[in-house]
């Protein structure tokens, strides 16, 4: 857990400037359970940060103006948000899930297990496409071709990132990742 949270805080120095402050649901999480929260802001603070820093990058490259992006970040904070909130609600149902299978569970339970991973599957794909649909009238074609396209580096990135921070004995029995939690 030390090394996740370790791995977090170096994703956050990367990108400490572009960090977006708290809001008021994270601050009143904390109240109710101050360590839980303050990982998971710390690493969803960190994964924002990363996800700026790159775009960042592809404006000093020029490749989007200082207005553009500023219209952006706004889009980017939810996508990020909402995704860690339905990768915490996917891992609660493939738990389950697991938990069903381990004990037998009945077809009508597994059934209802099988939908709801599917389901925080299925909203996983419709953040990525309301961020899309959100951001792509802001951006000309080779800039939507390039978001997409960083996108799909900094999730490369950051699953690196975690699985060089997991004990070597969860990393070899872990199935691929296919969200960044």
């Amino acid at each position: 857990m030390k090394k996740i949270v370790l791995a977090a805080l170096m994703l956050a120095t990367l990108s400490s400037a572009y960090g977006g402050p708290l809001r008021r649901q994270q601050k009143a999480q904390q109240a109710l359970r101050p360590n839980a929260a303050a990982r998971r802001s710390v690493v969803e603070e960190a994964v924002y940060g990363f996800y700026v820093s790159q775009f960042q990058q592809s404006v000093q490259a020029g490749e989007v103006s200082s207005e553009v992006f500023t219209k952006i970040l706004p889009f980017l904070q939810q996508f990020v948000q909402d995704r860690f909130e339905i990768s915490q609600r996917r891992t609660r149902a493939l738990n389950q899930l697991r938990q069903g299978v381990a004990r037998s569970a009945g077809d009508d339970e597994l059934k209802r297990l099988v939908r709801d991973l599917d389901l925080a599957d299925a909203e996983f794909q419709l953040n990525q496409e309301k961020f899309f649909t959100n951001v792509d009238p802001l951006l000309n074609a080779r800039q939507q071709a390039r978001i997409r396209i960083l996108q799909n580096m900094a999730d490369n990135r950051i699953r690196q990132i975690l699985n060089t921070v997991q004990a070597p004995g969860q990393r070899q029995n872990a199935p691929p990742a296919t969200t960044p939690d």
